[in-house]
């Protein structure tokens, strides 16, 4: 990601943002109404929140991570264009699935992976034949 950020990756990291809180509050089985009881704002403020209108900063990150009792990083990994941190956000998705599921997960996930590569890999070759 080049520095400085624009508006338009500083919308999409918000919006990435928002959908960490949302599933971080449903995973703690929250509402919107709890979450904005709880922070004493409006349920409005958090739909804007969840929805990314507007950036969480972050003490209110800090706020909501203790809220959720999860860690920032979980709140925000969504955002990150890290293999690490999305590969994190599949292991959150898949934790409570049974050995069976995740190893079946896991095969579709490899296929998908060999399939995009050797795509990527016709593209160069097409490209350097053109050169």
């Amino acid at each position: 990601m080049k520095l400085p950020l624009t508006k338009t990756q500083r919308k999409s990291i918000s919006k990435a943002a928002g959908a960490g809180i949302s599933a971080m509050r449903a995973r703690a089985g929250m509402t919107q109404e709890d979450v904005a009881e709880a922070l004493g704002i409006g349920v409005e403020a958090v739909s804007r929140l969840e929805r990314g209108v507007v950036d969480p900063g972050v003490p209110r990150l800090v706020e909501l991570a203790e809220l959720f009792e999860c860690g920032v990083a979980e709140l925000l990994m969504g955002a990150s264009p890290r293999a690490v941190d999305q590969v994190g956000l599949i292991a959150q998705d898949i934790a409570n699935l049974p050995a069976k599921e995740r190893e079946a997960i896991a095969v579709i996930v490899k296929h998908i992976a060999a399939l995009l590569r050797a795509k990527r890999q016709r593209q160069r070759q097409r490209q350097a034949g053109r050169d």
